[in-house]
C-alpha cells in the first residue's frame, strides 16, 4: 500500500508518478499519434441555490429530460460529447494531471472531492484511460451541478468540491434504440416503457482505442502488452406507483484496464527500477441503489434511498509486486423538505455510509506527500501484507431557509458528522445569506466548516498511522450575479479556503519516523471566478470563465511553506456554440491557463537506492511554473431528420497543434553525475481529430 500513494493510486498526487498515470501518460501518448493519423432548482438536501457556487444543471417538471443547461455542456467542443468532461471548461477547475487528469475545484486536491449519483456517493466518474470521459452515457443525464465552495449541511465527508450527478427517468414509450459509434467507444441505448405507470432504459458502452492501439506498439522504449480497454453500463426502471410515489431501481459499472512491459532501458525503469518488465493495471466498479420518492405539488418531499457497490483496483509489475485495493460500500438516505410556512422551508438529511477496505499488496513502501517533488528519495523498503479496515460515517444535517423579505433569504444549519474508525465526531455550521440588491442583481455570502476521512493509504496499519485524524476546512466565499437580459448574464465568486490536519509524511531521519504520517500540514486557497454567460436565445450560447487563484501548503513542524502541487495563478476559458444552418452546428472553445507548478532540478547525484543509477538533485518544491498552456479545440455537428434520425459529429482537439508542456523530469538515461541535468519534456495531445456517429431507431 505504500507505493499505492505515489506509484499505484489513481487518486494521488499526480506528475507521472503513479502507476496509473503512467500507463495512462504512455497510453495517451500512443493513443494521440495513432489516432491523429487516422482520416478522419436546487438538488434535493442542499439548503438553497445560494450554496452551488457553479450552476450547470436544473430541475425541469418533466425527469425524462435532460436539463437544458446540461445539454449545453453535451455542446462543448473538445468534452467530446460528455458534459462531465465540459466541466473543466468552468470556473475554479484544473485538471489533475493534464489532458487525461480528474478535476481539483478551488486550490483543494482531487481526492478531496465527492462524487454523488442520484444522492448517493460513488467511487469515481471518469474513465483512467479514456482522454478523461466520463463513465455515463449522456443520454442519460438529466443534471449535473458542481459545487465549489460553501456548500450546505446535505453534503459530508468532502472539503473540496462536490459532483452532483441525477440521472433522467426513463419515458414510457415504445421501445428505441441508439446506436453511437466513433473512434472513441460504440454504445447501444435502448428504452421503452414496461407497463402503462413504468419504464426502463439500457445504456451499454466499449472502448475503441485497442483497435488504434494495437498488442506492440511502443513509446520510448514502454511497449503495450494489453491494449486499453474500458467499458460501463447504466440501468434503470422507474415504477410510478402512485400521482406522488416513484420507485426506482438503478445499477451503473464500469471497467478500465491496461497493461505495459516496461523495458530495461526506459526512461521509467531507470527512474524506478523495479518497474522493469510487465506492468498491468485493472479498476473496476458496480452499483445497485433502490430508492422510494414522495412529492407533493405543494407540500413536503420525501426520499429514501440505499446503495450497495463494490470497487476493486490491483495491478502487478515488476518482478512479482502486485497490489489489490477493494471497498465495499453500503450506503442509505434519507431527505426531507417541507415547507413549514412562507417563511421557513426546513430540509433535513440522515445519511449512512459503511466502507469495508481492503488492502493485499507486496512493494515498495514509499512514504512521501505534496511537499516531495519527487517520491523516489522516500524509500523505506518493501511491505508485505493483507489487511481490512471498516469505517463507518453518519450524517445529520439540518438547515433551514428563512424568508426574511422577498428580497433576503437566509439559510442557516448545520451538519452532526461521525465516524467509527477514527472515534471523532464533528459539528459542521453551515450558512448562506442571498440578498436581492435590485431587481435583476443578487449577492450571495456563504461559509462552513468540512471535514473528510484519511485516505486510506496514510491511515492503514503498516503503510500508513491509524491515529491518523480526519482533514478539515473552512470556506467562505462571496458573490455578486447580475441578468443583462436577452440571454446575458455575468457573476462574480471570491472565495477563500483554510485547510489543516492534513497528512505530512515523515522523512526516514525524523524522530517520530516510525509513526509514517502525522496531521501536521495546513493550507489555503483564496481567488476569484468570473463568469460571463450567454443562454441559447438565439442561434449562439457561449460563455467566457475566468479564475485567479492561489493555493499554498505549510509544513507546520519546519513552517515551511510551499506552492500547491496543483497551484495554478490563471484560467481563462471562452466556449461558443452557433447553429449555423438548421441542420449544422459549429462551436469553439479557447483555454488558456498559466504553466503546472514545477520544482527546478540544479544537479545530478547517485541513486543511493540502486546503485548504478542517478537521481535528480531538486531545489525549492515547486517554486518555478513551466510555459504557460494555450489550446483550441473545435466541434461541428450535422443532423440528418431522415426516417431515423441521426448526427454526425466531428470534435478536433488542439486544433493548432500546440506542444503544451504537462511536466518536465530528468532524463535519466542521458544525465551523468556531476554534469548539468538533461530535461525531458511531456505534454498531452498534439491535434486530435474524433469522429462519431449517432442513429436512433
Amino acid at each position: 500500500m505504500g507505493i499505492c500513494q505515489s506509484v499505484c493510486s489513481t487518486q494521488s498526487r499526480s506528475r507521472g508518478r503513479t502507476l496509473t498515470r503512467l500507463l495512462a501518460a504512455t497510453f495517451v501518448v500512443t493513443a494521440a499519434r495513432g489516432l491523429a493519423q487516422t482520416p478522419d432548482s436546487t438538488p434535493r438536501g442542499s439548503a438553497s441555490s445560494s450554496d452551488q457556487v457553479i450552476v450547470t444543471g436544473d430541475h425541469n417538471t418533466d425527469a425524462t429530460e435532460i436539463s437544458q443547461a446540461t445539454l449545453e455542456l453535451v455542446h462543448v467542443p473538445g468534452s467530446l460529447g460528455d458534459p462531465l468532461s465540459a466541466v473543466f471548461s468552468l470556473p475554479g477547475v484544473v485538471s489533475a494531471g493534464g489532458d487525461n487528469g480528474v478535476p481539483a475545484v478551488r486550490g483543494s486536491g482531487p481526492t478531496d472531492n465527492l462524487y454523488r449519483v442520484d444522492s448517493l456517493p460513488v467511487p469515481y466518474i471518469f474513465h483512467s484511460y479514456d482522454i478523461g470521459g466520463s463513465v455515463f452515457n449522456d443520454n442519460i443525464l438529466k443534471s449535473f451541478s458542481l459545487y465549489a465552495s460553501g456548500y450546505g449541511p446535505a453534503y459530508a465527508n468532502v472539503t473540496g468540491g462536490v459532483f452532483d450527478i441525477a440521472l433522467r427517468d426513463p419515458k414510457n414509450q415504445p421501445l428505441t434504440a441508439t446506436l453511437d459509434l466513433s473512434f472513441l467507444r460504440s454504445g447501444i441505448f435502448l428504452e421503452s416503457a414496461i407497463t402503462e405507470h413504468s419504464a426502463a432504459y439500457l445504456s451499454a458502452r466499449k472502448s475503441n482505442l485497442a483497435s488504434f492501439n494495437q498488442k506492440g506498439s511502443s513509446s520510448g522504449d514502454v511497449v503495450i502488452e494489453r491494449p486499453p480497454r474500458d467499458n460501463d453500463y447504466q440501468f434503470r426502471y422507474v415504477w410510478n406507483v402512485a400521482d406522488n410515489q416513484q420507485i426506482t431501481l438503478g445499477a451503473t459499472g464500469a471497467t478500465d484496464s491496461l497493461g505495459l512491459n516496461v523495458e530495461q532501458g526506459a526512461q521509467v525503469a531507470a527512474e524506478y527500477p523495479w518497474l522493469t518488465g510487465d506492468t498491468r493495471s485493472d479498476t473496476r466498479y458496480n452499483n445497485q441503489t433502490l430508492a422510494w420518492d414522495f412529492t407533493e405539488s405543494s407540500g413536503p418531499r420525501l426520499r429514501v434511498a440505499v446503495g450497495h457497490s463494490t470497487y476493486n483496483s490491483d495491478g502487478s509489475f515488476g518482478a512479482g509486486y502486485f497490489y489489490n485495493e477493494s471497498l465495499t460500500r453500503d450506503s442509505g438516505i434519507v431527505q426531507y423538505d417541507s415547507e413549514l410556512n412562507p417563511s421557513h422551508t426546513i430540509h433535513l438529511t440522515a445519511e449512512v455510509v459503511r466502507n469495508q477496505h481492503g488492502a493485499k499488496y507486496d512493494e515498495p513502501l514509499y512514504v512521501c506527500n505534496e511537499f516531495d517533488p519527487d517520491c523516489r528519495d522516500t524509500l523505506r523498503g518493501y511491505v508485505v501484507a493483507d489487511q481490512s479496515l471498516t469505517e463507518t460515517g453518519s450524517t445529520l444535517a439540518l438547515s433551514d431557509t428563512w424568508r426574511l423579505g422577498p428580497a433576503l433569504s437566509f439559510d442557516v444549519g448545520g451538519q452532526f458528522h461521525k465516524n467509527s474508525y477514527t472515534g471523532e465526531h464533528f459539528v459542521n455550521p453551515r450558512t448562506a445569506l442571498t440578498w436581492a440588491v435590485a431587481e435583476h442583481s443578487t449577492v450571495t455570502l456563504k461559509a462552513g466548516t468540512y471535514n473528510r476521512f484519511p485516505n486510506l493509504n496514510t491511515i492503514l496499519p503498516g503503510v500508513g498511522n491509524p491515529h491518523l485524524r480526519s482533514s478539515r476546512a473552512d470556506h467562505f466565499s462571496a458573490g455578486f450575479r447580475q441578468d443583462l437580459g436577452h440571454g446575458w448574464s455575468w457573476n462574480v465568486d471570491g472565495y477563500y479556503k483554510k485547510f489543516w490536519d492534513l497528512p505530512l509524511a515523515l522523512s526516514a531521519s525524523q524522530p517520530d519516523a516510525s509513526l509514517l504520517y502525522t496531521n501536521d500540514v495546513a493550507g489555503r486557497a483564496y481567488g476569484l471566478d468570473l463568469m460571463l454567460d450567454k443562454k441559447p436565445t438565439g442561434l449562439w450560447y457561449g460563455w467566457i470563465a475566468f479564475s485567479i487563484g492561489k493555493s499554498t501548503r505549510t509544513d507546520e513542524q519546519t513552517g515551511a511553506v510551499s506552492n500547491y502541487y496543483l497551484d495554478t495563478p490563471f484560467i481563462l476559458n471562452a466556449v461558443a456554440n452557433y447553429q449555423w444552418r438548421p441542420w449544422i452546428s459549429v462551436g469553439a472553445r479557447v483555454t488558456v491557463r498559466s504553466g503546472a507548478a514545477d520544482t527546478p532540478i540544479i544537479g545530478v547525484e547517485e541513486n543511493t537506492d540502486f546503485p548504478g543509477h542517478v537521481a535528480p538533485v531538486f531545489g525549492t518544491p515547486y517554486s518555478t511554473r513551466l510555459p504557460m498552456s494555450e489550446r483550441l479545440d473545435a466541434r461541428i455537428q450535422w443532423t440528418f431528420r431522415t426516417r431515423f434520425p441521426s448526427s454526425l459529429t466531428l470534435d478536433v482537439i488542439n486544433v493548432l497543434n500546440r506542444h503544451n508542456v504537462d511536466y518536465q523530469q530528468l532524463d535519466y538515461t542521458s544525465s551523468k553525475v556531476g554534469e548539468s541535468p538533461i530535461l525531458k519534456k511531456y505534454g498531452g495531445f498534439g491535434l486530435l481529430p474524433m469522429l462519431s456517429y449517432r442513429v436512433t431507431f
